[in-house]
């Protein structure tokens, strides 16, 4: 996404580059929050999972309209993809994913959707192999074992922000 806050900016079109500007730096703050909170008390609350989608919204979907509507498409599909994805993980873990990271993936999908199927792929696939490794490197290290509950959404949150900062 810098590289297309550079552009749009260098082209003069001010006003979508500051909706997307404030769109990431929202994206930042609800994660750190959440992050915080997911590894301190393990859940996700809501007012900050609805804050997230919410705020994205408001800013991505206005940048959209700005420019004919375009990108709004994909951003609502990553909106209703991603959770319906993991709503179908949490229901076939037998509620190992927490119904938390269902509803952070909704604020997720819409902002990397937003930026297209690569980046919505991106942070999906990232999610999982962040979230893997770590789990590995806790289990060998002796610091989990296979039935310790884990953080799901740091990892989550951490692939979702590589792919945007990435594109």
């Amino acid at each position: 996404m810098p590289a297309l806050l550079m552009d749009a900016w260098t082209r003069g079109d001010v006003v979508w580059a500051v909706l997307v500007g404030l769109a990431v730096v929202h994206l930042l703050v609800c994660a750190v929050v959440l992050t915080w909170v997911d590894l301190r008390e393990h859940r996700l609350p809501n007012r900050w999972t609805l804050a997230l989608a919410l705020g994205g919204a408001v800013s991505l979907w206005s940048a959209s309209a700005l420019h004919g509507g375009e990108r709004l498409v994909p951003s609502v599909v990553g909106l209703v993809g991603y959770p319906v994805l993991m709503l179908l993980l949490h229901l076939a873990s037998r509620g190992g994913l927490g119904l938390g990271d269902v509803k952070l993936a909704g604020g997720l999908g819409l902002y990397t959707g937003w930026l297209g199927w690569e980046a919505w792929a991106q942070a999906v696939f990232l999610g999982f192999v962040i979230g893997g490794v770590v789990a590995l490197v806790l289990v060998l290290s002796r610091r989990a074992t296979g039935s310790t509950r884990l953080a799901f959404g740091p990892p989550l949150m951490a692939g979702a922000l590589a792919a945007v900062l990435l594109v």
